[in-house]
């Protein structure tokens, strides 16, 4: 897997473009998680922390996800890439 470092503004034309499943590292109230995507939207992204997938017994769908500001999002994995604005 490859890493490759982008301005937020780059990360944030990747996103708009993601479909639902892809992984991305949110920080969000203070705590920072793995997520998949399931919705990206207008003014930000819903997504489904990891954890609360890897808990869920439920059917497709049942599992209800957060939306976050675009600003939280630090890194989007695409087709084994992940593009990242955290420095090392």
């Amino acid at each position: 897997m490859s890493i490759v470092h982008v301005t937020e503004k780059e990360l944030h034309a990747k996103l708009e473009k993601c479909f639902a499943g892809e992984r991305v590292l949110v920080e969000h109230d203070g705590n920072r998680f793995s997520a998949r995507i399931q919705h990206v939207g207008f003014v930000g992204v819903k997504v489904i922390p990891e954890t609360d997938l890897k808990h869920s017994h439920g059917e497709p769908g049942d599992v209800e996800g957060i939306t976050v500001p675009y600003k939280d999002i630090y890194e989007v994995e695409i087709k084994g890439v992940v593009y990242s604005r955290l420095q090392d």
